[in-house]
């Protein structure tokens, strides 16, 4: 039986049928990703035979199976025979069950992608976040999204890099470490997706953040620190403040990235992320406004007796996020430096207080007072006192404040004096106050007769105007007089912090109690008074020091060690799991659990009540299957209804599958007392681990799953043609069949609003579709002609936002300016839901921003996007990464160029031999040679100047490390690169060493032309001799040979080699099937965990 099966599968099959069978993709060249290693770019031939040239393995079709599912041979031949419906002898023993192994890189591969998945989607939303939660204005308080955006975008930005750039290694430990929050983040980025909130619950939470961000500032510690920023920035709004102290809260001088440049003559450093705050960004507008006359100021007629209108252009203030760094961030050229910080005892004492006394609006005394006083302000002798004997920096402060005091406040405003007020009074005694503030009783009675004011409401009670005096104005001056010590005392910390003069901070004791029950407007309105009046207060002090210390020839830039700031320590993150043991669990019951709102609903019951409840709903009137579900609520995000019970059956398996109900004592508590209380119901998900099931996946998808001993097997079938699309194995043996089967849609990208159980007598049925369509398919892609694309022939090209429009149409169209790049109205749409900036271009070469996407459809022309903005953007990025997906397309284009170009080669991001920055030196003593397959393709392009190939070599080192294209996202050229260059039609490779470039032979094909003519031929099996333009080309022995005693051979050199030798004794796929035995007996599906790919 075994000689006859082996036979019988070495005569029909071949090992590429089996190969792309079994899910492994062949190019037509016959070369494919090796299964059995870590093979990114295709190292194994596949044809009656296949070999490795990366790992060596070798053999025949039984081999390759045995060697694909871990199996003996027998059971490789048996498993061959029955997927492709061969007979032999003997009746082939019962079917078994193969699964497909992954390797640990297969398994690395997949997590990598999931996280870059999951972080570019947090990423892209992040970016959302900014641009429509943005404050349209710098006093519109930020949303907490728009704080989010800001405090986690770089951070995502750096982890996408991270999986870009960063060596393996790295991102291995990356992934194991954080596994667990990027489960997290991906659950959330689905709940977020699936509940959108209406535009009144929107309102609702950016009115709340607004309100608890503010309140949240007035507790000490973080007022202090705000205050801090503050005065630093003292002449920035609240909004840009607040979002500097929330960014970076030890910035001391920020700048835009071209001010630094252009006027500081710094640059900022590599990798910095800058700082999100709010600039002015107006746009004009057309209107048509009367024309007026210059001296009546009356609208002017025609002739006809119309009104003359003339077109003005007005400018609307708009505001947008824009990115400053800090000084910190920068290098280059030294920042004059300002007077030296002031600590301790205050250096030039005598200087700084002359400075204060010249910045002060009354004059500055000193006195003896008492212990518990260090000054005060009097308006009716209009100065101010300070009490003798305090130290200086004590000294310093107190002035300050009391200047603050001059500046801004009136105590006698204070003083008690009488207040009257209106009121609207009924007959039955009740008061409403109407009009408030009156000086005297007389002024209140001549406005209420004034009034003369009247009402009979509907219970005939009559209301009208009375006047009394105001008791309310007492109170109400006591707490503005302690609002007015809070700025003062606030504009004292935040000047002397500007002057590194540092205070006691025992004095914001009471901010939190101050701050309590305020209204968002009056804490506003104290920050800005703040703002406000420590900026004018630093200027003038710092002008009039500066003065002083020229008078007395004092040398205001004396360097004085700072303290260094104490380290401000994260606050301990919240515990997730805290709402796991506290909150409360009742039950529901429905009388239609699909749609609750028909039928009876009862909720907040107990467990007996909802066990009654639900058995004395008669059956003969339900509206649907009844049920009973439990309500938790625990503060969490999974806080609310959810169904335990539906119909006669239990689904432990689906709250199982979810972390959160299956570690939660409350839940698991509930679902195990109602199994209790009915134990007449079915129990679905008890023994789920022992079954084989057939689910139906939003009614478009079947999915197919069973247990095996290293987790589940699963096939995926199109509901409607019932066509195979997919299938794998997922490796978790720990989780149960339903979360499993929620993973899988996920992997897979299909839904799972919808989840059935479907009848395994379908799977079957399934199973011979899939086999018959595979059998058509197959023959079709046989018979089908081979013709040959045309393939683009071209050098890699700046990514332009839309290709369906150019430069030259946008200049054409009317409008020049060249820091814009043109889109058309789809595009437009696209990109500014994507969040980036969308302008309309209009015929008279100006713009104007878009603001809402009816803008976009209103107009009937150009869009554009800004240059700078767009090259920064991932769409940006995600178009120029595409480019490695064509690496033989573009290094073919690079070959047939007849003009002069380059093209660089990196190490690929694998670096299978670990060579990546090492020179030749270390390539030679370690017998390590210079192998294309090791390297990507990264950039072509013409080469601009003239030179020698040296010298165009040193142009471009200096390029691509100093001033790198903007469409080149790869790391800078260094040692190990290869750089090819095309001169006056010869090709020649050099290596990056550690000091210059060394030519290296071999690299590339000697001879372009010919390697052009290899390539199409071996693609699509046409070579029948050698072109006879060069050396006598080696035989399949010989380059076998070489790879057996580890030298490096060319995969395209094999490929035509055995092409040569095979071409004539070869059969067609056609006439192999031709020849084939006729199978006698049904054709058996195939098995569903083959991972079949047609």
């Amino acid at each position: 039986m075994a000689e006859n099966v082996f036979e019988a599968v070495k005569q029909s099959v071949s090992t590429r049928e089996a190969a792309e069978l079994y899910g492994i993709k062949v190019k037509r060249n016959g070369m494919a990703c090796c299964p059995f290693h870590d093979d990114k770019n295709p190292s194994m031939k596949v044809d009656q035979r296949f070999h490795c040239f990366g790992c060596g393995e070798d053999g025949d079709v039984i081999d390759f199976t045995a060697k694909l599912f871990d199996l003996s041979s027998k059971e490789a031949a048996e498993k061959l025979a029955q997927d492709f419906g061969l007979i032999y002898d003997s009746q082939a023993p019962p079917r078994r069950r193969y699964v497909r192994q992954k390797t640990e890189a297969q398994k690395f591969r997949e997590d990598r992608q999931r996280c870059y998945r999951v972080l570019s989607d947090y990423y892209h939303l992040l970016k959302k976040w900014g641009i429509d939660h943005s404050p349209r204005t710098p006093e519109e308080e930020p949303h907490p999204r728009f704080v989010e955006a800001i405090q986690k975008k770089t951070y995502v930005e750096y982890l996408l890099d991270l999986f870009l750039y960063e060596s393996e290694e790295e991102q291995r430990v990356w992934v194991a470490e954080h596994t667990a929050e990027i489960t997290h983040l991906e659950r959330r980025l689905k709940i977020m997706a699936e509940n959108k909130p209406t535009n009144r619950e929107r309102l609702r939470e950016i009115t709340d953040g607004i309100e608890q961000g503010i309140k949240e500032l007035f507790e000490s510690e973080k007022y202090m620190r705000y205050l801090s920023v503050m005065s630093r920035f003292h002449r920035y709004s609240v909004n840009n403040t607040m979002l500097i102290y929330m960014q970076k809260p030890d910035a001391t001088l920020v700048a835009g990235y071209n001010k630094w440049k252009d006027q500081f003559e710094r640059h900022v450093k590599k990798g910095e992320h800058g700082i999100t705050i709010i600039a002015p960004t107006p746009y004009k507008k057309k209107i048509e406004e009367q024309k007026l006359d210059p001296d009546t100021k009356a609208p002017i007629l025609d002739k006809d007796g119309k009104i003359v209108t003339e077109e003005k252009e007005i400018e609307i203030p708009m505001f947008r996020p824009v990115k400053v760094f800090d000084v910190s961030q920068t290098d280059g050229k030294p920042l004059p430096e300002l007077a030296s910080s002031l600590s301790g005892n205050v250096p030039n004492y005598e200087a700084f207080m002359e400075a204060l006394r010249r910045s002060a609006p009354v004059p500055i005394t000193f006195e003896a007072m008492a212990a518990d006083t260090d000054g005060y302000f009097s308006t009716d002798h209009q100065k101010i006192a300070i009490r003798r004997g305090m130290s200086e920096v004590q000294t310093v402060s107190a002035t300050v404040h009391e200047i603050a005091h001059s500046k801004l406040h009136d105590p006698k405003k204070y003083e008690m004096l009488p207040s009257w007020k209106v009121v609207l009074e009924s007959e039955g005694g009740t008061k409403h106050d109407f009009k408030l503030d009156f000086a005297t009783e007389k002024e209140a009675e001549q406005f209420a007769s004034d009034m003369d004011w009247r009402y009979v409401d509907e219970n005939q009670f009559e209301w009208r105007l009375a006047v009394e005096e105001d008791a309310t104005a007492e109170k109400q001056a006591i707490k503005n007089r302690h609002t007015e010590e809070v700025e003062a005392e606030s504009i004292s910390y935040a000047v002397c912090k500007y002057f590194g003069i540092e205070t006691g901070e025992n004095s914001f004791g009471y901010i939190a109690s101050w701050s309590k029950g305020k209204e968002l407007k009056e804490l506003r309105a104290s920050l800005e008074t703040i703002n406000k009046t420590s900026d004018t207060l630093i200027s003038d002090i710092e002008r009039h020091y500066k003065e002083i210390c020229k008078e007395r020839g004092i040398d205001p830039h004396a360097k004085v060690e700072p303290e260094p700031a104490p380290i401000e320590q994260p606050e301990d993150a919240a515990k997730v799991s805290d709402g796991q043991q506290t909150g409360n669990l009742t039950y529901y019951v429905a009388e239609c659990m699909e749609f609750p709102n028909l039928g009876e609903y009862h909720d907040n019951l107990s467990l007996e009540e909802a066990v009654r409840i639900y058995q004395e709903i008669p059956a003969e009137r339900m509206n649907g299957i009844k049920g009973i579900g439990f309500e938790l609520k625990d503060g969490s995000d999974y806080e609310g209804p959810f169904p335990i019970l539906t119909g006669q059956t239990i689904d432990l398996d689906t709250i199982q599958a979810i972390d959160y109900y299956r570690d939660n004592p409350l839940v698991q508590k509930a679902v195990k007392e109602l199994a209790a209380a009915m134990p007449e119901m079915e129990v679905l998900g008890a023994d789920a681990n022992q079954q084989e099931a057939l689910f139906l996946i939003d009614n478009a998808t079947y999915l197919h799953i069973q247990s095996c001993d290293s987790g589940w097997d699963y096939t995926l079938y199109d509901a409607a043609s019932m066509k195979e699309l997919d299938g794998g194995q997922l490796d978790m043996p720990e989780i149960s069949r339903m979360k499993a089967v929620l993973q899988i849609c996920d992997d897979n990208d299909l839904g799972r609003d919808s989840v059935k159980y479907a009848p395994l007598s379908m799977i079957e049925t399934l199973q011979e579709a899939a086999y018959q369509q595979m059998q058509a398919e197959a023959s079709q892609m046989t018979a089908s002609s081979q013709l040959p694309e045309a393939q683009e022939q071209a050098l890699d090209e700046y990514p332009t936002p839309d290709e369906q429009v150019s430069t030259p149409d946008m200049q054409k169209y009317g409008y020049s300016y060249d820091g814009m790049l043109p889109v058309t109205r789809e595009r437009a749409l696209e990109l500014d839901a994507a969040g980036l900036t969308v302008y309309v271009l209009h015929e008279d070469n100006t713009e104007s921003m878009v603001f809402d996407p009816q803008e976009i459809m209103e107009h009937g022309g150009l869009f554009g996007v800004d240059r700078e903005e767009w090259e920064k953007s991932p769409q940006f990025h995600e178009k120029v990464m595409e480019r490695q997906e064509h690496q033989q397309e573009r290094e073919q284009a690079f070959l047939s160029q007849n003009r002069n170009c380059f093209a660089i080669y990196q190490v690929s991001r694998d670096d299978p031999q670990n060579v990546r920055f090492m020179n030749l030196d270390w390539l030679e003593s370690h017998d390590v040679s210079v192998d294309r397959s090791n390297y990507d393709l990264i950039y072509t392009a013409p080469l601009s100047e003239s030179g020698t190939v040296p010298e165009q070599l040193e142009k471009l080192y200096q390029q691509f490390n100093l001033e790198k294209p903007v469409d080149f996202h790869s790391p800078s050229m260094s040692v190990s690169d290869i750089v090819a260059i095309k001169q006056d039609g010869k090709v020649s490779c050099h290596y990056c060493d550690s000091v210059g470039f060394t030519q290296i032979p071999g690299f590339l094909p000697e001879n372009p032309l010919k390697n052009a003519e290899m390539a199409v031929e071996d693609d699509y099996g046409m070579i029948d001799g050698i072109i006879n333009n060069g050396a006598k080309e080696p035989t399949v022995a010989e380059l076998e040979q070489q790879a057996r005693s580890g030298q490096p051979i060319s995969l395209m050199a094999l490929a035509a080699a055995t092409h040569r030798e095979e071409w004539e004794k070869k059969k067609s796929v056609v006439e192999q099937l031709k020849n084939q035995p006729k199978a006698e007996h049904k054709k058996t599906a195939p098995k569903k965990s083959a991972e079949r790919e047609i």
